[in-house]
C-alpha cells in the first residue's frame, strides 16, 4: 500500500485575488483541489494517510536561498505591520528588479523585496502562505525519505504546489519548491541520481 503524506495545514493559504491577462480574479489554485483528492484516496483504500515528519530548516536551505526564507517566514508580518488594514487583503508585488537592475543588495522597501523574490503578479502571499508551504515541503520531504528507506511508493498530497519555485523567487502559486527538496533528500539519503518527471501541462 502506497504512503500518502498530507499537509493539513493546505488550507491555511488561500489566495482571494491574482492579476490574469490584465484584470484581477479570482485565484484558480485553491484548498478543494488538495481536498478533492485526498476524499479520492481514502475513498479507494490507496493506504495510509500521515502527517508529515519534522524537518531541520537546514534541510531547507540546500535548495533556497537564505534571505529568501527569511523574506517568506516574516512577509505577512512586515505587510500588516506597514498598515493595520492590510491584514484583510493579499499581497501582490508591484514591482520587480529585472535584468541589468540590481539584485545583489536587500532592499530595505517591503515592495522592492516583495519584487525582487517573485516571478509574477498571479500568486498572492497571503497569512498562511509560509505555514502551508513549509508544512507541504515537509510532506515532499517525508514521502522521498519513506522511498529512500525502502517503501515502493509513496504520495505528497499538499498545496500550495511547488515546482515553479526557484531558490529565490515564488510564482506559478508556488513557494518552495517541493520537487527539488525532495530530489535532495533522496540524493542526502544516498542516491547517487534523482529523476523529476514534470507533467504540469502549461509549464515545465
Amino acid at each position: 500500500m502506497m504512503k500518502t503524506y498530507f499537509n493539513h495545514h493546505h488550507a491555511q493559504h488561500q489566495g482571494k485575488l491574482e492579476m490574469f491577462r490584465g484584470q484581477l480574479v479570482p485565484c484558480f489554485e485553491v484548498p478543494d483541489r488538495v481536498d478533492h483528492v485526498l476524499a479520492e484516496l481514502q475513498r479507494r483504500r490507496l493506504g495510509d494517510v500521515l502527517a508529515p515528519e519534522a524537518f531541520e530548516h537546514s534541510a531547507l536551505t540546500r535548495i533556497h536561498s537564505p534571505r529568501y526564507l527569511d523574506f517568506l517566514a516574516g512577509a505577512w508580518d512586515e505587510w500588516v505591520a506597514l498598515d493595520p488594514a492590510n491584514a484583510t487583503r493579499d499581497v501582490l508585488p508591484s514591482v520587480w528588479p529585472v535584468r541589468t537592475l540590481r539584485s545583489d543588495v536587500l532592499p530595505a522597501n517591503f515592495s522592492a523585496r516583495m519584487g525582487l523574490f517573485s516571478m509574477d503578479a498571479g500568486t498572492p502571499l497571503t497569512s498562511g502562505a509560509w505555514t502551508a508551504a513549509r508544512a507541504g515541503a515537509g510532506c515532499a520531504m517525508s514521502a522521498a525519505k519513506a522511498v529512500a528507506q525502502g517503501q515502493k511508493a509513496a504520495f505528497a498530497l499538499t498545496r500550495p504546489p511547488g515546482h515553479h519555485a526557484g531558490a529565490d523567487f515564488f510564482g506559478g502559486y508556488c513557494f518552495l519548491n517541493n520537487a527539488a527538496l525532495a530530489a535532495q533528500v533522496l540524493r542526502h539519503q544516498g542516491v547517487e541520481r534523482v529523476a523529476v518527471l514534470d507533467i504540469d501541462y502549461h509549464h515545465g
